[in-house]
């Protein structure tokens, strides 16, 4: 079924002269013309697109394809069950099926027990734009029967020129996980698909309703895609990447999951190996993650066959138990450039499991750090980063001044040979707190910008400090300071800061009187 273009349909217009009107003149073309509508309508925003009197066909096609790379359409709301019958509401522009979404919840004249049905049909419905026009779609599962309906219809269209598919699992059902989907008869090949996505979100997560439940969906979902570049998955199991040659990007996160063969570490950090090993010559980009509610390292399994990562330039590692014994060095990692360690914001722990588990890697010349109040930080951990990595040139650190960290920590980064840093520094509540990381950051070598965000300081400490991180900003590139905007307050100490001609720009995070915000 090939939808009708809304655009298509007479428009009356009063005040439009239809006998002078001159279709061939430079200013009727120019109007006309996909070039000149591309900027005129990149101008709107989606709001104003979808409202937009769109007055002739070469308006209406330049509109709808603008607005169909914009935002998803929602499939659910222009489709109605008339008796037996699947019935389009309301036409539809071809193009704005572009990017689609798809979720349980249809038109109340679609009964709860034929949504099933409803979800396959579409594909029926509109065969034609899901195999020619759509690229991107995402589908919001809760129910077992619904995913095997999705790829049912799926499955009707043969091939496609989908390029996107993003799996959302919102379980409701808590004895979901009781029964998994069986073995899936295989998908046509999806030549084009090379970017997947498979979350379950945290909530689903924390209760376990169904989590290992979908893994045969992702699964067949991966085997049709040969061409896949991208994946990003959430989920409870390692989906096996033995057809993904071509994988350069991939985001995985180990979850939490009620089933037994879930709660082992050491069958985690096994089955993660194993899931490494097929695109280890591919990858590019990894970001590994391990959320499993606990503060505790466990003992992780030794002598792993642990594939050597030949071409990986980038690697995010989240948190620190998620670490595979005699990997995190130059032998296994030996092209990476980019280092990303991040901890876990609910759990209370130390830098070192992060940095324990690395043999130094003098590549890396990108590091991102990237820390909560929770993690414990010393200055013997600034020294270990610097031996581990000591080629970066480039710095992005987020931390938390808290009695967890003190700013002394930053001081051994001088020793690096930084073209560029940029320090993100939360919730510091005493000013000399904050002069004293300026004055860490200023020994730094390179191009330096400090923001110092949630800041929560007293009027007259902050006056108080003025003058000595008016004099530690000198030799930075700039410095900002935000928090809760009280106007009165930046009027009287913003001009200080600027009567010292550094570039410190001051847009909140300063109170009069304590615990009073006005």
């Amino acid at each position: 079924m090939k939808l009708r273009s809304s655009a298509r349909r007479v428009t009356s217009l009063p005040n439009l002269d239809t006998q002078v009107a001159d279709n061939n003149s430079a200013t009727s073309k120019a109007l006309r013309n996909p070039l000149v509508l591309d900027v005129v309508f990149a101008q709107l925003n989606n709001s104003d697109l979808k409202v937009a009197r769109l007055v002739c066909r070469e308006w209406g096609d330049v509109g709808a394809s603008l607005l169909g790379k914009r935002a998803f359409l929602d499939i659910n709301k222009i489709f109605q069950l008339k008796g037996t019958t699947l019935h389009l509401a309301t036409p539809v522009h071809e193009k704005l099926t572009r990017k689609l979404v798809i979720k349980e919840k249809f038109d109340p004249s679609v009964p709860a027990n034929r949504t099933d049905d409803v979800i396959t049909n579409i594909f029926t419905e509109l065969s034609f734009n899901l195999s020619e026009v759509t690229r991107d779609i995402e589908f919001y599962i809760t129910l077992k029967k619904l995913a095997i309906a999705f790829l049912n219809g799926l499955r009707t269209l043969k091939s496609t020129q989908l390029q996107h598919i993003s799996i959302y699992i919102h379980s409701t059902n808590w004895n979901v996980n009781k029964a998994r989907i069986q073995s899936l008869q295989k998908l046509p090949v999806q030549q084009n698909l090379t970017s997947m996505k498979f979350e379950i979100p945290a909530d689903t997560r924390k209760w376990g309703s169904g989590i290992h439940t979908f893994q045969p969906v992702l699964q067949v979902l991966i085997d049709s895609a040969p061409n896949l570049t991208s994946l990003d998955v959430t989920a409870s199991f390692c989906p096996n990447l033995e057809g993904c040659k071509n994988l350069k990007v991939l985001k995985f996160c180990f979850e939490n999951c009620n089933h037994g063969a879930c709660r082992n570490f050491d069958v985690a950090t096994t089955t993660v190996t194993t899931m490494l090993t097929p695109v280890r010559d591919s990858l590019i980009e990894l970001e590994l993650s391990y959320d499993v509610h606990k503060s505790q390292i466990g003992d992780q399994v030794r002598n792993l066959d642990v594939p050597i990562m030949s071409n990986l330039i980038s690697l995010t590692v989240n948190p620190g138990y998620v670490y595979i014994r005699e990997f995190f060095d130059e032998k296994h990692i030996p092209k990476l450039r980019n280092l990303t360690l991040r901890d876990q914001y609910y759990v209370f722990a130390d830098l070192s499991t992060h940095l324990n588990f690395w043999r130094q890697h003098r590549g890396v010349q990108f590091f991102v750090l990237q820390i909560s109040g929770n993690y414990r930080i010393n200055l013997q951990h600034g020294e270990q980063i610097v031996h581990l990595f000591p080629a970066v040139k480039k710095l992005d650190a987020t931390v938390s001044i808290n009695s967890n960290l003190a700013p002394e920590v930053m001081s051994p980064f001088h020793l690096w040979d930084l073209e560029e840093a940029r320090l993100v520094v939360r919730n510091v509540c005493v000013a000399s707190e904050m002069a004293r990381v300026l004055k860490h950051v200023a020994n730094w070598k390179g191009v330096k910008r400090v923001n110092f965000e949630n800041t929560y300081i007293k009027q007259d400490a902050i006056a108080a400090c003025c003058q000595d991180i008016i004099l530690y900003s000198r030799g930075l590139q700039k410095v900002e300071i935000s928090g809760r905007v009280i106007p009165e307050v930046l009027e009287v100490v913003r001009p200080i800061f600027e009567a010292g001609g550094v570039p410190v720009e001051l847009k909140g995070g300063v109170y009069r009187k304590h615990g009073i915000l006005y």
